[in-house]
């Protein structure tokens, strides 16, 4: 299955407690309709019907073109109402009359998070932090803007100054989460490019699949790293800590008394990580492959340490989100989608948490048990492709392929690069029985077979075609699958003694 990369952050719920602005001195000395009617659309705001408010902030923004009041509470409006286009165009039209009205550039860059342009989003939220350097909700959302852009570094500064004033909030530890972890990532990429058969690489390897609970797989980049360099700083601990989590304290014992003991008599930055000083590493500037090692290592630390204190947090979206991804990363499935479906009851409606649920209902074989949430996020956004794919996966998940295809079929068509859902469209009409047409989607889908089910489900196509050389061939080569997954699972459980 796809995995989105673009984060489930809770954009509406950021703004969910913003003030309205009180009644404008130009209706002090208006009649009392004007302003109760100021008051009745507060009010309507307030009590979450802000669609039934915007006829009447309107009127007022009308009647008022002076006082940038009206068209502000109307943006706001409009932004609780989902109306995000319309927010744009009344925040645009209030900053060309007042540049530097802060409200208008906070309410645009909210409203364009929720149209997934986070570059323009970050440039309204960076204006809005600039007149507003203490505002909460624009340094988070600019944090948020520049995640959903990969631009780690910076998310991670935004996240990191917003916790010096909320330590404890879920939202900011979310994010410094994933900052760290894309930063690592990036890490990674460059000692890749670098040093592809150095020590640290391998270590590194090691430590993302310790990170994942890929335990095995962890214990054999560590002894390649060991392999190459038998003293490594560190790495001999991270297989005992192995053989302490598969239950083999003895062999764990082992592995630290070959541990050399770390002698810090200059400065290195394997002894700045002994010491604890993690954001000092992390913000180092790094060339050489040592250095780059010690400072993933140090960015996945701090994750990991985030990531523990959002456990401890009364329960959020943030929460359930965070675990979830560790539940994914370790193939946990079931415990995915249950922890998806508690972070959509905390934060309903929310489309990229409902995409991720179904995401993981669906590995979890049980893509239909999320076609009511999926039917409410379609209707939002119609002209998505995952929403339509996925839509169309949970209702072939019943086993009405026939329903399913005209949301596979649009998917496909809004994005022709979705594998998967080409791969779902083929099997649809394979079910419905057009083998012809299943053929071509199915063939441009096998380019990604992980497991050689698209192979297989392209066999069966072209035996129901009555191309039985093509036939063949498929079947062989998702044999042939099949073999190497079975020989890499077995080598993946194998727990080795030191």
């Amino acid at each position: 299955m796809l995995v989105s990369r673009r984060p489930s952050i809770r954009f509406g719920t950021v703004l969910a407690g913003c003030v309205l602005l009180g009644l404008p001195s130009c209706l002090v000395a208006q009649s009392s309709d004007t302003a109760d009617k100021w008051r009745r659309a507060n009010e309507l705001v307030q009590a979450g019907r802000p669609d039934q408010a915007i006829p009447l902030y309107r009127e007022l923004a009308a009647a008022f073109p002076r006082d940038p009041s009206f068209g502000v509470n109307l943006a706001i409006a409009q932004y609780k109402a989902h109306l995000y286009r319309d927010a744009v165009a009344e925040c645009n039209a209030l900053l060309k009359l007042q540049p530097k009205l802060f409200s208008a550039w906070l309410f645009l860059g909210a409203s364009q998070l929720e149209l997934g342009d986070a570059a323009k989003a970050a440039v309204a939220l960076k204006k809005a932090v600039d007149l507003n350097p203490e505002d909460r909700n624009a340094r988070l959302m600019l944090a948020d803007a520049m995640l959903n852009q990969e631009r780690y570094t910076e998310a991670a500064a935004h996240y990191e100054q917003a916790g010096r004033v909320m330590p404890d909030n879920s939202r900011v530890l979310f994010g410094l989460v994933r900052s760290y972890e894309g930063l690592a990532t990036e890490i990674f990429g460059r000692l890749q490019a670098a040093a592809p058969s150095s020590p640290e690489l391998m270590a590194l390897e090691g430590d993302f699949e310790l990170e994942r609970k890929q335990f095995a797989r962890a214990l054999r980049q560590y002894r390649q790293a060991l392999h190459a360099r038998p003293s490594f700083p560190g790495v001999r601990e991270s297989v005992a800590l192995i053989y302490d989590k598969t239950g083999h304290p003895d062999w764990a014992m082992a592995e630290k008394q070959k541990q050399a003991v770390l002698e810090c008599t200059s400065p290195s930055p394997e002894c700045e990580f002994a010491a604890g000083h993690l954001r000092e590493i992390a913000i180092a500037v790094v060339s050489t492959p040592n250095e780059m090692y010690w400072q993933a290592r140090a960015l996945l630390r701090l994750s990991e340490e985030a990531y523990e204190r959002l456990q401890e947090l009364p329960p959020s979206p943030e929460r359930y989100q965070a675990a979830a991804r560790a539940d994914e990363r370790s193939g946990r499935w079931p415990d995915a989608a249950a922890a998806w479906k508690q972070a959509l009851e905390l934060s309903p409606g929310d489309i990229r948490i409902a995409q991720n649920l179904t995401l993981a209902s669906c590995r979890n074989n049980d893509c239909a048990s999320a076609l009511p949430v999926l039917k409410e996020a379609i209707a939002r956004e119609p002209v998505s492709a995952q929403l339509n794919f996925l839509y169309g996966v949970a209702l072939s998940g019943t086993g009405d392929a026939r329903r399913a295809l005209p949301y596979l079929e649009a998917a496909v068509r809004l994005d022709g690069n979705l594998l998967d859902a080409r791969a779902a469209l083929g099997e649809a009409y394979l079910e419905a029985g057009e083998a012809e047409r299943a053929i071509p989607q199915l063939e441009k889908a096998i380019a990604e077979d992980a497991d050689g089910s698209r192979h297989y489900q392209l066999m069966r196509a072209y035996q129901s075609a009555a191309k039985q050389e093509l036939a063949t061939a498929a079947l062989r080569e998702y044999r042939e699958i099949l073999r190497r997954r079975e020989a890499a699972k077995e080598e993946d459980e194998r727990i080795t003694p030191p």
